[in-house]
């Protein structure tokens, strides 16, 4: 069985270099991150780590604050990096070696979308 999951050939230039400004709860679980020029709208499962270590996920043990821990760690920093995988999956690389990774979790409906200003970029599907 072949595992690779390869990236997509988007670019994602225009977001590099973006500020982190907002970060938001959407539900009990989700996010929605805004940027200077575009914002994420979040609606798979998904996790913020380090180069070594899960910092927080949508999983967490109840009580967790975890837009607090996000917003630690990834507000007023740039994106350094997008990356994009045909299976739907998207993972931003933000200042200091943070990443936060989306999960393509259904095939049945939208996993995220990808804002540039007010016009969509990319519907995670």
């Amino acid at each position: 069985m072949n595992f690779v999951n390869k990236s997509s050939d988007i670019d994602f230039k225009d977001f590099i270099g973006q500020k982190v400004i907002e970060i938001s709860p959407v539900g009990l679980e989700l996010v929605n991150i805004k940027f200077d020029g575009g914002s994420l709208n979040v609606e798979c499962s998904w996790r913020l780590r380090n180069k070594s270590d899960i910092v927080v996920g949508i999983t967490e043990r109840d009580g967790t604050d975890f837009i607090s821990i996000i917003k630690d760690n990834l507000q007023h920093k740039p994106i350094t990096n997008i990356y994009h995988f045909k299976t739907g999956d998207l993972t931003l690389e933000i200042q200091n070696q943070y990443y936060f990774d989306l999960f393509a979790d259904s095939s049945a409906f939208e996993h995220y979308q990808l804002y540039r200003g007010e016009s969509l970029f990319l519907l995670g599907r």
